[in-house]
């Protein structure tokens, strides 16, 4: 038997092309999971209202369409948080501020509280996304006039 046969690293095939692709191949992955866990992120970044509907059309419209489905309201005070369920494996939390001015009310939504994978991935992020994009659009259907920022 020949001492060559018993060296694996003597018959690898790799080339130094291969090892190059497969750097490249990592680098894009690690790109492309840095952009994705981003656009989650993005997804529910802080929003602002600007709106002639009082603070109680606002806190009504939050309730209804943030709290509920495992969701709810915990804080009625400024801000106004609604929470989820332990059940669901990690509490999260959406708050609403309002600040009142001459021209009518702005509100603020934010998630208060999420959490992250190990590697930084925020968990349930099409959630927070979807209870803020249903508050979003309810104030605009019932303020036509709203102005939305951020």
């Amino acid at each position: 038997m020949s001492s060559f046969a018993l060296n694996p690293v003597a018959s690898s095939s790799m080339t130094p092309g291969d090892i190059f692709g497969a750097i490249i191949l990592l680098a894009v992955l690690g790109t492309l999971s840095w952009a994705y866990i981003r656009f989650k992120e993005r997804g529910f970044r802080p929003r602002a209202v600007s709106t002639s509907l009082n603070h109680d059309q606002l806190a009504d419209a939050f309730e209804r369409t943030v709290a509920g489905a495992g969701w709810t309201i915990i804080d009625r005070g400024l801000p106004i948080i609604a929470q989820s369920s332990f059940i669901s494996g990690i509490r999260q939390q959406i708050g609403l501020s309002v600040t009142v001015d001459e021209d009518g009310c702005t509100a603020r939504i934010a998630v208060l509280r999420y959490s992250k994978k190990t590697l930084g991935e925020p968990t349930k992020a099409y959630t927070l996304r979807w209870r803020i994009s249903a508050f979003l659009r309810e104030i605009q259907r019932l303020d036509a006039a709203a102005v939305l920022t951020g």
